[in-house]
């Protein structure tokens, strides 16, 4: 409770002051009001006179009636007219002890009504106005403190922060980093290049995949250079309120020529996206358009770069890409194996993770391909997680493996129960996966088949894919065979009619990558070399292209899946020698299940062959259809 009230004290000291001067004046204001109240509310305050007076004067009977607070006063009105007072005037008497008796054996002598009051000043009506007061002005310093946010927000926009951050802490990327070091040599000596006539980069855009580390590398730019570094979000310069992406990118460009440095906007698309992209709304577009302004505001002897990161570089603006303002781009990709396998050392290094003799982040690497930096820190994490959990010192392979499945597989789901029926289903489901994996997709290598629930799946076979860049007919055939691998050993052991649901996802990725084949890469074995994309072309194709690519998805999905399921029949004995073992043992290793196929009957030169004659009887069955 006290750490929580700590924290909320360091937020709350941390934040701008600029929501206080609005609430300190309404408050100001508010208290002066009621003080006023107060006073006008206060009965004017009657002539005091002495106790004797007062004495001598009741037993004349000229008081017409008495109010007594015992220890404080006597308040009372005469009756008739005195000497300094006429009829019905108010008087009052100091009266300090709380002995009540002699005066009221006074007044029932001169039958005077007596009142006892006790001693309170407290005002019901008048707090209560102080009450209703105070929840108002809580309600308004909330809604203060949440409207002036933006303010602070620009505050913290407008002071720059001294990036620590160098490309010593960026793990590989080594391409990226050679370019983005020609920048720090602008920021570093930009007279240098002007010496020559040569003109630096405004601004430099960087895209990628998430998770790639773009916001890191501007940061390291800052940090190698020694200048300021200034960060905004496109989400915090868009919004419905007019003008307030304008004014705080007003701000941040004026606080960044003040004292030059890197300006990086992360999730530029939200603020540089085409305009006439909302229509509802024009917001946005006075936003992009203020940012253009800046960029050609200000010259390169101010020494200020603009870094953009975005994910969705396609969606970006064309004014924005124009030379002088975003006048470099540069591609922040997925790691290759070399570069995870940095990545990992790094983070293992400024983690101080201790590492077992037998973890071999080479092979690590080379079990994570297309995952990206941001993965990778997230699997040492997990691993450093697993082996806190069984509370040793160092963290060994297995410890990885674990992290590694949690990452790619899902979690393990405990207490899953399923019948032995269905439990067979998906281990032949899965031993059809692994069977077509090596028989039509070799490349990529089996790691792990198992029928250990994890995630929202039953089962998995789990590949590891290599390096490639460009993908052949061949490889992305194959990705179909593998995926139809299930479906096709479900047929073949329990029948057309006792097919499972377990295919669903496999029959919507194979669809997806046929349709890419089809309507993108120009494989289509009727509609040929054409490409469509749907968002490009607006629609401008006709209705019979587009049956036609139809037809040819539906065409390679169905040959691919007469192919599986012939080569799967003919090595049934292997499939279901591979189902029996995931039944007694949930779990097989690549090498495992490898082994157990090869002993079955399944050799790479038969699969080689195979693929071969397939190819022939495919090929001349379906001109164009199938080909290496």
């Amino acid at each position: 409770m006290i750490d929580r009230i700590r924290r909320r004290l360091t937020r709350w000291r941390a934040t701008p002051a600029a929501w206080i001067w609005p609430l300190a004046l309404v408050t100001a204001l508010a208290a002066t009001a009621l003080g006023f109240r107060w006073w006008r509310a206060q009965p004017p305050t009657p002539p005091t006179i002495t106790y004797s007076m007062f004495l001598e004067r009741l037993d004349q009977a000229a008081v017409r009636s008495l109010v007594i607070v015992p220890g404080s006063e006597v308040r009372g009105v005469w009756s008739r007219a005195v000497a300094d007072a006429p009829v019905g005037a108010g008087f009052r008497v100091d009266y300090p002890t709380f002995e009540v008796t002699p005066v009221l054996e006074r007044a029932e002598r001169a039958r005077t009504p007596v009142t006892l009051e006790p001693r309170s000043s407290f005002n019901a009506d008048f707090w209560r106005e102080v009450l209703i007061v105070g929840a108002v002005l809580l309600v308004v310093g909330f809604l203060l403190r949440r409207h002036v946010a933006g303010g602070s927000e620009m505050g913290a926009i407008g002071a720059a922060r001294r990036s620590l951050t160098t490309f010593d802490d960026v793990g590989g990327h080594e391409g990226t980093l050679a370019e983005l070091r020609e920048l720090v040599e602008f920021l570093k000596s930009p007279d240098a290049f002007q010496a020559v006539g040569a003109r630096t980069p405004k601004g430099v855009l960087m895209f990628g995949p998430p998770g790639t580390g773009k916001t890191l590398m501007a940061r390291a730019v800052a940090g190698e250079a020694g200048v300021p570094f200034f960060v905004i979000s496109g989400s915090e310069v868009t919004g419905f309120l007019i003008g307030l992406g304008v004014a705080r990118l007003k701000k941040l460009f004026r606080h960044a020529r003040k004292r030059g440095g890197v300006i990086f906007i992360d999730e530029l698309d939200a603020i540089g996206g085409r305009r006439g992209r909302n229509q509802s709304h024009n917001e946005d577009d006075r936003t992009l358009n203020q940012l253009l302004v800046e960029m050609d505001g200000f010259s390169p002897r101010e020494h200020v770069l603009v870094i953009g990161a975005t994910n969705r570089q396609e969606d970006l603006d064309p004014a924005l890409l124009r030379p002088g303002r975003f006048d470099r781009a540069v591609a922040v990709g997925l790691p290759t194996a070399s570069e995870r396998e940095a990545i990992l050392r790094l983070h293992v290094r400024q983690r101080g993770v201790p590492l077992h003799a037998d973890v071999d982040l080479a092979l690590l690497a080379r079990l994570m391909p297309q995952n990206s930096g941001a993965d990778l820190a997230n699997l040492v994490n997990e691993a450093a997680i697993a082996a806190a959990r069984e509370r040793v010192s160092v963290v060994a392979w297995c410890h990885f493996e674990l992290a590694r499945d949690r990452l790619l597989l899902g979690k393990e789901r405990t207490g899953f129960r399923a019948t032995d029926d269905e439990w067979r289903a998906v281990a032949v489901h899965e031993a059809g996966h692994a069977l077509a994996g090596l028989l039509f997709h070799a490349e990529d290598g089996l790691h792990k088949v198992t029928i250990q629930p994890r995630g929202q799946a039953m089962g998995v076979a789990h590949f590891s894919p290599g390096e490639m860049v460009l993908h052949t007919r061949r490889y992305l055939e194959g990705q179909i065979c593998k995926g139809l691998g299930g479906r096709a050993a479900e047929e073949i052991v329990f029948g057309h009619d006792a097919v499972t649901s377990g295919a669903k996802a496999d029959l919507q990725h194979t669809t997806r990558v046929a349709r890419e084949m089809v309507y993108k890469l120009g494989m289509g074995p009727h509609t040929g070399l054409v490409a469509f994309d749907e968002r490009e072309s607006g629609g401008a194709v006709s209705a019979e292209l587009h049956a036609s690519m139809d037809r040819d998805v539906r065409l390679i999905v169905e040959l691919l899946y007469t192919r599986v399921r012939e080569a799967i029949e003919f090595h049934r004995g292997a499939l279901e020698a591979l189902a029996e073992a995931l039944l007694e043992r949930e779990t097989l290793e690549g090498s495992e299940a490898l082994s157990l196929l090869q002993t079955h009957g399944v050799s790479m030169e038969e699969t080689v062959r195979r693929r071969a004659m397939d190819d022939r009887v495919l090929g001349g069955r379906r001109p164009g259809m199938i080909r290496g």
